[in-house]
């Protein structure tokens, strides 16, 4: 499993229009747990370095979340741009 990986799963939660009003911490805990679950399906976490490998894929996803919707104040500003950019094309 890359950060490539990582990316596509951000990229891919960012689209979900479906809860709008989804607060940043809320999306940052989703992207973590669903890679996290990834990893260790593969057996790639061993359990003795857990939380720092959760603390790592948290600041990792985080610094992906800020590079993604850079202009935007929240989540759901940016979500609602896309979306709306997406129905007058």
């Amino acid at each position: 499993m890359t950060t490539d990986n990582l990316v596509k799963i951000v990229e891919t939660r960012l689209q979900e229009t479906k809860n709008l009003k989804e607060k940043s911490q809320d999306f940052i805990l989703k992207v973590v747990h669903i890679y996290t679950l990834q990893l260790m399906k593969q057996g790639n976490i061993p359990i003795a370095f857990m939380e720092d490998v959760i603390a790592d894929i948290e600041a990792e996803v985080i610094e992906i979340y800020r590079k993604k919707t850079y202009g935007f104040m929240t989540l759901e500003d940016y979500r609602r741009h896309k979306f709306r950019q997406g129905d007058e094309n």
